[in-house]
């Protein structure tokens, strides 16, 4: 219930000055319900003396602002106090929405202009230019995007920018920069490849379907997961961590896992690599078998016997897991 990501540690002020100027900003922050709020709760406004709002900063706003680069005197970025702001109810007022929203303008945007210059497109593009780039290009961005999303969206008190899995270790970028180096280098000296029956229409359309599903199932294991599910492996036992075993975790007790190896592999047999796939294969294994052993000695210690009992029940459901036992 967890996947490696670099987490924001937050950095302490170093600053000398007793009364330090911040910039507060009251632009929405999550709830733990993802719901955004349009207030800072903690800035009281009175209006005794002055027809303007005068803000009052509790000692954790002091402390957790940044003051105005080059600015000699304190200023406070507010907004006036009116319902002008607050969100008229239409759409949902959550990180969700607005990570939804956002992409799917970006995606009218990028296909509206790739539209627009098709005959540019048709006219620079080779034989490499073929659907399953696009389609592999897609299922890279969507797997992000969708990362995001399950965090926003049913675990949002987690969700920093590193939900994106953007910055998901070098290993991870470089052996998608290695499958696309492959796909490249057959489409350039043996273009024949392509034209075989590995890459007819009816198998790159199965490959596709169970990349679709592979996602499903670890987009769906983060939902049901939900606030248990971290990217990273818990060493310390929070509160509302529990142990999940209802749902995908019925078939599978890191059904994440094995949907992002499925996910991954199939990827690469989408592009037509052989190298590539074998690797994907040999390197995932390994490393989700260290990993989970990593993970289960920990569980074991959080949930006991509890959780030793659901990993008899339960398999991983990968097809090559390397269990010390």
């Amino acid at each position: 219930m967890s996947d490696p990501s670099l987490l924001a540690t937050p950095v302490p002020s170093l600053s000398s000055s007793p009364t330090p100027s911040p910039e507060v900003s009251r632009l929405p922050t999550p709830t733990p319900n993802g719901d955004l709020s349009p207030h800072n709760p903690s800035i009281s406004y009175s209006s005794a003396h002055s027809s303007s709002p005068t803000p009052s900063l509790a000692a954790s706003d002091m402390t957790a602002s940044t003051p105005r680069a080059g600015s000699p005197s304190p200023e406070f970025v507010t907004m006036p106090k009116t319902d002008q702001y607050d969100p008229r109810g239409t759409i949902p007022n959550t990180l969700l929405a607005v990570a939804v929203i956002s992409a799917v303008l970006g995606g009218i945007t990028a296909t509206s202009l790739a539209l627009a210059s098709r005959q540019v497109l048709d006219h620079f593009a080779g034989s490499w230019a073929r659907p399953q780039l696009g389609i592999y290009l897609a299922a890279i961005a969507t797997f992000h995007l969708f990362e995001f999303y399950t965090t926003a969206g049913w675990n949002p008190l987690k969700v920093s920018v590193d939900a994106f899995l953007l910055n998901n270790t070098k290993q991870y970028h470089i052996a998608h920069a290695m499958g696309l180096l492959e796909y490249f280098i057959a489409s350039y000296f043996f273009p024949s490849r392509f034209d075989s029956k590995r890459n007819s229409f009816p198998l790159l359309a199965i490959i596709t379907v169970v990349m679709v599903a592979a996602q499903g199932v670890r987009s769906l294991a983060m939902i049901q997961a939900a606030q248990s599910f971290s990217h990273i492996v818990k060493s310390k036992k929070h509160d509302d961590h529990t142990l999940v075993t209802h749902g995908l975790y019925s078939w599978s007790r890191h059904p994440s896992y094995t949907g992002f190896f499925y996910w991954a592999v199939f990827s690469q047999l989408l592009l037509g690599n052989v190298v590539t796939s074998l690797g994907f294969v040999i390197v995932l294994s390994r490393f989700f078998s260290a990993r989970i052993i990593d993970e289960e000695k920990w569980l074991v210690k959080f949930f006991g016997d509890e959780y030793v009992q659901y990993r008899k029940r339960v398999g991983t459901k990968l097809p090559f897991f390397f269990s010390p036992a």
